[in-house]
Order: structure tokens, then C-alpha cells, then sequence
């Protein structure tokens, strides 16, 4: 992981806060009802006009209270008041709260003191229509979650919504998470937490937005009037004038740069007992792993592929055929479920005889069978670009969701997925390459960055005659390169060639393809190649005396992806890219050239990216070619612009075309 980048980001672990306010605890700046007629009227939002919505204020307090007949329990409470602007912010009407409930049945969270009302002005007036019942509904998600799903009313554009509930949970150590920043505009987001001194927690926060309040200072909190006054912390967050966070191109999730607070605990200190302690050391992480049933268990159960191992020790391969043949073995043998996970769905011999099972499955056999061939293989937890990134300092379990199999090869690491079909290898699923992952040897571990040196890119090359009629008519092939050829291969596999053709009839309907030949598509290691015969209609246009000519023929690039005027967090493309395109075209008689585009060679600062496109004539051939490359993977923010600008040049570039003019 980069630490620039995510210095960048705001992420820190704010454990303790200098600041103290005395008007700290204050109640919600909003009452429930009380709404201002002229935030009714506005008809849009000034620091975001196109906003389909904007969030008037979102205030939330987590606290405990002492039943004496329930026990201590944390309460969450929650005040939200919404204008809604188009009717495409009508979803904002419809909320659902979640609710957990322990697999044991013996913790549960209560959904409580729900209301809610949407408010519409007419004839200079407020009209009032309250939530109803009936417009509540509770759902199951699965055996320990439920939401209560809430639908406010009489939504037009120009209302205001509002709504509030309660939540006392049994989970006292848990706190929940808090969102400043949504998909709409907030004009005021804050969220107050007292707990009580016997509960330590580290705070985490995340973001580009700054706070407009952060704080926290010592609190005497009364939780009954039995239990009396308990010694307790007391944390305040407020921002303000939070922009929308909007999804940008080439990221790994949104969630990772969203603004928001965290509460982990870090240790449980009861007055007159052992305390216990929640935050870990990386090796504790390890220890834990290893003595985990699902996931280091399950290494040393190998009984079922004794058959297996015995084969390809009796082969005396060298160390890359033992890593091929046990790679090969499981990758062909087993198939993915699609769920994603880094312990085991059960015991692996029962996922082997039903042939299916979820990635740790998988990937955890694999590990299992190499260490049983005698190499130094360890499995690797790590979080997929989707499921965000895993903060390197600070014990997160929960933020891994996948593992992948790592082997010692003459001191490098090779790393392995044995869940994704047609994959060389060694070249990991783009999902898998989002920063880093934790190695886990036994009872230690270290880092391991997850990246591929195979590239996303295709070459195509083209030989083409235009007649006289205006036409082009030739072939192309084309060579897909890394995991440009993986995704192609499998498409291929999948619905044979006629989804190929589809699907490129659908991208260049101006194409007449004639014949497609497909070649290495079962060699893994080398380029898939497809060869096509076509006449291409509506790339050449004729005026008076002259012919003009778009020569990308529909592989250049049309349209910049970076459209923001600027960008707070990073471009990640995950892959290197690289994207080769020569063509010759042959002059029609009694045509010469009149006008070429001009060769250009354009780089990003660092080696970070190269564009060139040159253009010549030989006798009566013309010759275009043009070579794109993105040489890193990820690109800082404060690069953005460089990058935008470059791919404005592409643009540019690939929309010029070639004149030529009857000759007299």
C-alpha cells in the first residue's frame, strides 16, 4: 500500500482529542416538525445546483443506558431531514435501518420511536402528512440481520422529509459507523458518542472533507438513576458543507474515500475483574488465523489428495511443474461459487468431492497440496478492490474477505488464484489487486504487494485498400494481450465464437465481417489472436473530389473518460495498459494525399505514460500507427490533470482524419 496515497486520504486513528467545547452534548440543532419555510421554497441547492437532493442535517448520538430489568444496553438515535429537489431524488424518501441479532439468539437490537413526516408547501402554507404504519415494513435479510424499510409519503419536488428512531442493542461493545458524506449534498452531518470509561475504543476516520468540529473531553454520564453517575468519555463530530461524493472512473470502491467515522474497541476494563483487551499485534492476526479451524485447520487435512500428491512427487518435477501441476490440478477440479471469503465454507474434502466450493476453499487446498509437495507455500488474506482497502496500521479482521496461495520460488513469491478459469499462472484476478495482503506463516506474517506485470492491452494490425466507391476492404487481427486475452478467452468458452462476433457487430456496426479465425485460444501463455476479413462503410467520406478518411476505423479512443474539472483521490487502474494500433491503407489510382495528421510523441511526467501517433506515406501506401501505454498503475491525485490533459491529446489526435484529393 502507498503510504502517500493514504496520507492523502485522511485516514488516521485519532486516539486521543486536545479540544475541548463546553456546549459539547448540545441537543440536535433541528426539531422534529419545526421546518423553515424558506428552505421549502428553495427550488435548488446554490453549492450544487444539479443536486437531485440535499441533506438538510443528519444528527446522531450513540449512548447507554441501565435497565434494571434489561440489563446495560447502547442506544443509537438518529434525527434526518432531507429536501428533496427532482424526482429523481424521490429514492431519498425510502430508508431502511438495519438490525443484527447474535447467531446464539442471546444478543438482538430493537427498532423503536420510529417518525416521520414529509412536509409540501400550498398557498404560502405548510402542509403536514405524517408516516403512517403501514408505510413500515420489516424484512429478514438472512438468520442475524432484518431491516425496518420506511417510505415517507406525499414526496413531490420542493418537499422536505424528516424522520427519527431509536435503536437499544444488546452489542454494547459495538458502536456504529457514521457517514458524513452521501450521494447527495450535506448541509450539516453530527454525530455525538459518550461511553463509559470501562470501554476504550480507537476512533478511525476517513476522508478528504474536513471537520468542521472534532472533540472530546471527560464526562460524567448518568445512565440511571440506580446506577448513578459513571465516569465516561465524550466524542463530538460535526461537518459541514459536505459536497456529494460523486463515483469517478478508475477506483477500487467509493467506500474507501467516503467521509466518515469509525469506532473499534480496543479493550473492555470492568472495575474489579480482568480486563480484556480487543486490539492485536499483526502476529497475534497470524496466531489467530493459524489456530482458526477454517483456515489454518484445514491445511494439514490432505488425506484426500494422497492419491494426487503421490502422483506428482513420483514425476520428480522441478519446482515450476510441481507449482503448475498442483495449480493445474485444483484450478481444473474444482469451480467457484462466487463467494468470496478467506475461511473455509467447511471440511475441504467435502468441497473436493462436490467439486465447488467459495475462494478459501479453494485457495486454502491449493496451499495445502503445495506445502504437501514440499514447497514453501503460505496462504495470503487480502480485501478485493470492491470490499476496499485494508489499513496496514490498525488489526482489522473483518476488513479481509478473500485469500490467494503464495509460493517461494528461489526467493521471489509467485501468487496464485486457483478460482478464476483460463487464468495463467501466477496472473491474479484484477479483484485481487487492491494494494496488499498479509502473508500468514504459522504464527508470524509480513506484507506482500499484490500486483501483476501482465498488461490490459491489445494490438491490432490492419491492411486495407480504399476504392474508389469510398470504402474500406482488408483485414485486421487483432492480439489480446494479459487480461485483455483472459476476459476474451473466457467470453470465447462461454458462448463459443457467435458472442465474439456480437458483440463486435454491436461496438463497429459498420463493419461487414466476412470471416473471423481465432487463434491460442487454448495457449494460456501466449496472445489470443483474431483474424478478420471485413469492408468498413462509414469510415470514409466523399466530397466533390476528395476523399476523407478516419483511419482509427473505430479502435481509436473518442471520448475522454476524465471529465471532472478535478479529482481529490486517486486514478487506479489496477493493470498496466497498453494499446498498439498500425494500419496501411492503399490509395486509390488517381488519388494523391493532400493531408496528413502530424506524428506526436507525448509522455506523463516520471514514465508514467507514453502516447506516440505517426503518420507517413510510402509510394502509395499510407501508414498509421499508434501506441498508447499507462506505465503505472495508479495515479495521484495531484496528477490528475497531467492525466486528463493527456487523454485529451489522444482524443484529439485519434479524431483527425486523412484528405486525399483527385489528382489533375
Amino acid at each position: 500500500m502507498n503510504n502517500r496515497c493514504f496520507s492523502k486520504l485522511l485516514i488516521t486513528l485519532l486516539i486521543s482529542f486536545i479540544c475541548i467545547n463546553l456546549s459539547f452534548g448540545q441537543d440536535s440543532p433541528i426539531k422534529f416538525g419545526k421546518i423553515d419555510l424558506a428552505e421549502l421554497q428553495m427550488k435548488s441547492y446554490d453549492k450544487d445546483t444539479s443536486a437531485e437532493a440535499v441533506v438538510l442535517c443528519d444528527f446522531g448520538t450513540h449512548s447507554y443506558v441501565y435497565h434494571a430489568s434489561q440489563s446495560f444496553k447502547a442506544v443509537f438515535e438518529r434525527h434526518r431531514r432531507i429536501k428533496i429537489l427532482k424526482k429523481s431524488g424521490y429514492s431519498w424518501a425510502t430508508f431502511s435501518i438495519p438490525t443484527f441479532t447474535s447467531r446464539d439468539m442471546t444478543q438482538k437490537e430493537y427498532v423503536m420511536s420510529v417518525k416521520g413526516a414529509t412536509y409540501n408547501e400550498e398557498n404560502g402554507k405548510i402542509v403536514t402528512t405524517k408516516l403512517e404504519k403501514e408505510s413500515i415494513f420489516d424484512e429478514k435479510v438472512s438468520e442475524t440481520q432484518k431491516v425496518k424499510k420506511l417510505t415517507l409519503p406525499n414526496v413531490k419536488e420542493g418537499s422536505i422529509i424528516e424522520y427519527t428512531y431509536r435503536i437499544e442493542s444488546d452489542f454494547t461493545s459495538e458502536i456504529r459507523a457514521w457517514e458524513f458524506q452521501k450521494g447527495i449534498p450535506v448541509v450539516w452531518s453530527e454525530y455525538q458518542v459518550r461511553v463509559p470509561d470501562f470501554y476504550k475504543f480507537q476512533v478511525l476516520t476517513q476522508g478528504y472533507e474536513r471537520f468542521h468540529i472534532a472533540e472530546n473531553h471527560p464526562e460524567n454520564l448518568n445512565l440511571s438513576a440506580s446506577a448513578g453517575n459513571i465516569l465516561g468519555t465524550s466524542y463530538r463530530f460535526v461537518q459541514k458543507d459536505v459536497p456529494a461524493l460523486k463515483v469517478e472512473p478508475f477506483i477500487t470502491t467509493i467506500e474507501d474515500y467516503r467521509s466518515q467515522v469509525e469506532f473499534e474497541i480496543a479493550a473492555y476494563l470492568p472495575e474489579g475483574r480482568m480486563a480484556k483487551y480487543f486490539s492485536l499485534s499483526w502476529d497475534d492476526f497470524s496466531k489467530t488465523l493459524t489456530n482458526y479451524e477454517n483456515f489454518g485447520g484445514q491445511l494439514s487435512k490432505t488425506g484426500f489428495l494422497k492419491e494426487t500428491i503421490e502422483k506428482i512427487k513420483s514425476a520428480k518435477l522441478d519446482t515450476l511443474s510441481k507449482i503448475y501441476a498442483a495449480y493445474n490440478f485444483v484450478s481444473s477440479n474444482m469451480t467457484w461459487n462466487g463467494q468470496a471469503s478467506f475461511l473455509a465454507s467447511g471440511n475441504l474434502k467435502k468441497s473436493f468431492e462436490s467439486r465447488t466450493g467459495n475462494v478459501a476453499d479453494i485457495n486454502l487446498m491449493l496451499v495445502a497440496l503445495l506445502q504437501e509437495l514440499g514447497l514453501d507455500a503460505d496462504p495470503v488474506v487480502l480485501s478485493t478492490r470492491d470490499n476496499g482497502r485494508v489499513l496496514d496500521y490498525y488489526v482489522l479482521e473483518r476488513k479481509f474477505n478473500y485469500v490467494i496461495a503464495a509460493v517461494n520460488v528461489g526467493g521471489d513469491l509467485l501468487l496464485l488464484d486457483a478460482t478464476e478459469p483460463l487464468m495463467p499462472l501466477g496472473q491474479l484476478p484484477t479483484r485481487c489487486l487492491n494494494g496488499q495482503g498479509r502473508l500468514i506463516h504459522q504464527n508470524v506474517g509480513y506484507w506482500v504487494a499484490l500486483k501483476s506485470n501482465e498488461k490490459d492491452g491489445q494490438t491490432v494490425i490492419s491492411s486495407f485498400e480504399i476504392t474508389e466507391e469510398g470504402k474500406l476492404k482488408g483485414q485486421m487481427s487483432i492480439n489480446y494481450l494479459g487480461y485483455a486475452a483472459h476476459r476474451n478467452r473466457l467470453e470465447l468458452k462461454k458462448d463459443k465464437n457467435e458472442k465474439y462476433i456480437e458483440n463486435l457487430k454491436k461496438t463497429h456496426p459498420n463493419w461487414e465481417v466476412s470471416s473471423v479465425k481465432f487463434e491460442e485460444v487454448d495457449s494460456l501463455y501466449n496472445p489470443l489472436q483474431v483474424h478478420l476479413a471485413l469492408n468498413i462503410n462509414e469510415e470514409v467520406g466523399m466530397a466533390g473530389d476528395r476523399i476523407y478518411l478516419n483511419p482509427m476505423m473505430g479502435e481509436g479512443e473518442e471520448k475522454n473518460p476524465f471529465t471532472a474539472a478535478e479529482r481529490k483521490y486517486p486514478v487506479d487502474f489496477g493493470t498496466l495498459i497498453e494499446d498498439s494500433f498500425i494500419a496501411t491503407f492503399q490509395i486509390p489510382k488517381g488519388y494523391v494525399v493532400e493531408e496528413l495528421p502530424k506524428s506526436v510523441r507525448v509522455s506523463l511526467p516520471e514514465n508514467g505514460g507514453k502516447f506516440t501517433f505517426m503518420a507517413g506515406t510510402t509510394g502509395d501506401v499510407i501508414t498509421i500507427s499508434s501506441k498508447i501505454s499507462f506505465q503505472k498503475t495508479m495515479y495521484f491525485a495531484e496528477e490528475y490533470l497531467l492525466l486528463k490533459s493527456y487523454y485529451n491529446q489522444i482524443v484529439q489526435k485519434h479524431a483527425e482524419k486523412i484528405v486525399l484529393k483527385k489528382a489533375q
